[in-house]
C-alpha cells in the first residue's frame, strides 16, 4: 500500500491552482487511472476545492504513477511525475517546467513509462531529457 495525496484545488483569485492523479501503468503500456482502497480529506493546498490522503495498491505487472502539477498567473504549468514499483519503492522521477521534461532521479530504464503518461495526459513537450536513449524531440 501507498499513501499519496490528491490534490483537486485553486487559489481565492483563481490565479494558481494544484493538481495530482495517480495512474498504473503496465508492462505492455496501458494506462489507466487508479482507484483508491482507502482515502480521508485533508486541507487542501489553496482555499477553494479539495484534496485527500489516499491509499493504492499496485497489482503484480504494473508500476504506480503519481503526478503533481501546479499552474500559475500566467498559466505557466509545472511539476513532477514520479514512478513507484509494487513495493512503494521510488523507481524514477521526472520534473516538468517551462515545457521540458527532465530526469532528477532513479534508473532511466523506466523513462519509457513517464513518456507514456505524458503521451496519455497530452501535455505539451517541447524538450525532454529523461536519460534514456530516445534523447530530445
Amino acid at each position: 500500500m501507498l499513501t499519496l495525496r490528491l490534490e483537486r484545488s485553486r487559489s481565492r483569485t483563481g490565479k494558481h491552482a494544484a493538481r495530482s492523479l495517480v495512474l498504473l501503468v503496465s508492462e505492455s503500456g496501458e494506462v489507466v487511472e487508479a482507484r483508491p482502497r482507502l482515502y480521508r480529506r485533508v486541507k487542501p493546498l489553496y482555499s477553494k476545492g479539495e484534496a485527500f490522503e489516499a491509499s493504492f495498491e499496485v497489482p503484480p505487472g504494473w508500476y504506480l504513477v503519481y503526478v503533481w502539477l501546479v499552474r500559475n498567473l500566467r498559466g505557466h504549468v509545472k511539476g513532477y511525475i514520479e514512478v513507484y514499483s509494487r513495493d512503494a519503492e521510488l523507481l524514477y522521477r521526472a520534473v516538468y517546467r517551462r515545457l521540458k521534461l527532465r530526469r532528477s532521479r532513479g534508473d532511466p530504464r523506466y523513462a519509457w513509462i513517464v513518456r507514456r503518461v505524458v503521451e496519455h495526459l497530452r501535455l505539451p513537450v517541447k524538450n525532454t531529457n529523461l536519460g534514456d536513449e530516445e534523447g530530445g524531440r
